[in-house]
């Protein structure tokens, strides 16, 4: 039976799409103006199947460039947090083999592929292996729902492409001088909040774009919390403040613009800061190599395992809790955990240096 319904596509325009399914034959679909077109189209379609005379021939003649507008149009990714990358992605692999038909796919177009795309580029980058697994992770989703939700191809030409070997990047932390270093040359920094982003990072262990989305209306200074609406993992968490962090954001709400709710609005623009330039150079001031923003998580890990805390309580913490009744002890784990934080504060601000911009 014929599925019919509207839908909305990107510049504003609304189209009726028909898809008919019928056990035991490929999935075809077209798209209208108008629902009468629709309907009038799927029965006479469905008339032709069941009575063995429609051409199914023309969807084998289906094109990459096809399935990938369908699949993005579709909004089959729209609620992945990496949606952006996703799209940017499957625009890469549109352009370079768009006009195959996706009969032509096999595994040895797509390993000749991968060889270009491991190559360097115009300016001479090289993407990494894991960024080229990456890429072609996302083009077997797109043949997957060719497969099994369209049935344009009878099998996904990536499901046997084996994996380029990675190497595993090795995550280190900082010692006690270069996390000195590191305050102070943030703290020396233009940036006006960096200071502060860097303090939450080390003492909460939260992503960075965690702490950038933060509003105003998700800190609580009373019991010395942050509510962290939107996680990684899609689910919601409270995360504890030490002392030091409370002092600082007091500082930036006293200065803050009343119409940005944002904690760390950008100054220029309404959203949020870039902080990117000011956190390479505090690293360079700072002497410390080899090192990214997203260390300070694995260096809040570590320093919370040697403090004494609990895997359950680093979990919730992070946001990494695969527990389901977990979240309903967020506010309880917030409250047990700030430990954690302190700990690290004390050993940081024993004399108080660099608590105070």
């Amino acid at each position: 039976m014929a599925s019919i319904y509207q839908r909305t596509n990107k510049d504003g325009s609304k189209v009726w799409r028909a898809v008919i399914r019928i056990k035991n034959y490929p999935t075809v679909s077209d798209h209208f103006d108008r629902k009468k077109a629709a309907e009038d189209w799927a029965k006479e379609t469905e008339t032709e199947i069941k009575k063995g005379k429609y051409d199914f021939t023309k969807n084998r003649e289906k094109t990459v460039a096809e399935l990938i507008d369908l699949y993005i149009q579709d909004a089959v990714i729209g609620h992945h947090k990496a949606a952006d990358d996703t799209i940017f992605q499957l625009k890469y692999f549109k352009n370079k083999i768009g006009k195959y038909a996706l009969t032509y796919i096999t595994p040895e177009v797509l390993i000749a592929q991968r060889k270009v795309l491991s190559e360097p580029n115009e300016r001479g980058k090289t993407l990494n292996p894991a960024t080229v697994n990456r890429y072609f992770s996302t083009l077997s989703g797109a043949f997957r729902y060719a497969c099994k939700n369209m049935r344009w191809i009878d099998e996904n030409p990536c499901l046997n492409l084996l994996k380029l070997k990675t190497n595993p990047k090795i995550r280190r932390t900082l010692n006690q001088d270069e996390e000195l270093r590191l305050l102070a040359a943030c703290n020396a920094s233009k940036s006006p909040y960096l200071y502060c982003i860097v303090l939450i990072a080390l003492t909460t262990g939260a992503r960075k774009s965690e702490i950038l989305n933060l509003i105003w209306d998700a800190i609580d200074f009373d019991n010395r919390i942050a509510h962290i609406k939107d996680s990684k993992n899609g689910h919601p968490r409270k995360i504890g403040l030490v002392d030091c962090v409370i002092e600082e954001l007091k500082k930036i709400y006293d200065q803050r613009d009343s119409i940005k709710n944002l904690v760390f609005a950008s100054k220029t623009a309404f959203g949020i800061v870039d902080i990117k330039k000011s956190w390479n150079k505090a690293l360079k001031s700072a002497q410390i190599e080899n090192f990214v923003f997203h260390g300070l998580r694995h260096h809040y890990c570590s320093m919370g395992a040697k403090a004494g805390a609990s895997g359950l309580q680093l979990r919730s913490q992070l946001g990494h809790s695969s527990a389901s009744m977990t979240d309903h002890y967020t506010h309880l784990d917030a409250e047990s955990t700030r430990f954690i934080g302190e700990n690290i504060e004390k050993r940081l601000f024993k004399g108080g240096t660099y608590a105070n911009k």
